[in-house]
């Protein structure tokens, strides 16, 4: 099956709905992916808040992220996937917004925007199913 390519004002429109919390993947110029939680904001930049924990903001500031977000549906199939690449800075009191927007995923991170940084997105990528809907592959045998 053929995916159809999201352009960057689709994959901002989907990260950002229904809710703004995310968890993704998060690369760090290159090292390990880990999954993170984030918040999106309206632009398509990206928070990622670590609450007390100050370390991701030492090793990401002004190095560049990869991020990747995957939407599932009920049955755990991908609906689309979203791929961005930016520049990481410590996070600041301006960059979180009045109010922070509800979110479940944010919701267990008590003191979420104390520490954590901004990833100035350049550019999404994405993809999606043709017609939406995924087709299982055949039984063997």
């Amino acid at each position: 099956m053929v995916d159809v390519e999201l352009t960057h004002r689709e994959c901002v429109r989907l990260l950002r709905s229904p809710e703004r919390g995310r968890r993704g993947i998060v690369a760090i110029d290159g090292l390990q992916p880990v999954p993170r939680v984030c918040l999106l904001l309206d632009a398509g930049d990206v928070l990622i808040p670590t609450g007390p924990d100050s370390g991701l903001v030492r090793v990401a500031a002004m190095r560049p992220v990869s991020l990747e977000f995957t939407d599932l549906d009920k049955d755990g199939r991908p609906r689309w996937t979203v791929r961005g690449i930016g520049l990481a800075r410590p996070m600041t009191g301006l960059d979180v917004p009045r109010p922070v927007p509800r979110s479940t995923v944010l919701a267990a991170m008590p003191d979420a925007f104390r520490n954590g940084v901004r990833v100035a997105v350049a550019r999404y990528r994405g993809n999606r199913p043709a017609d939406g809907v995924v087709i299982p592959a055949p039984r063997e045998g």
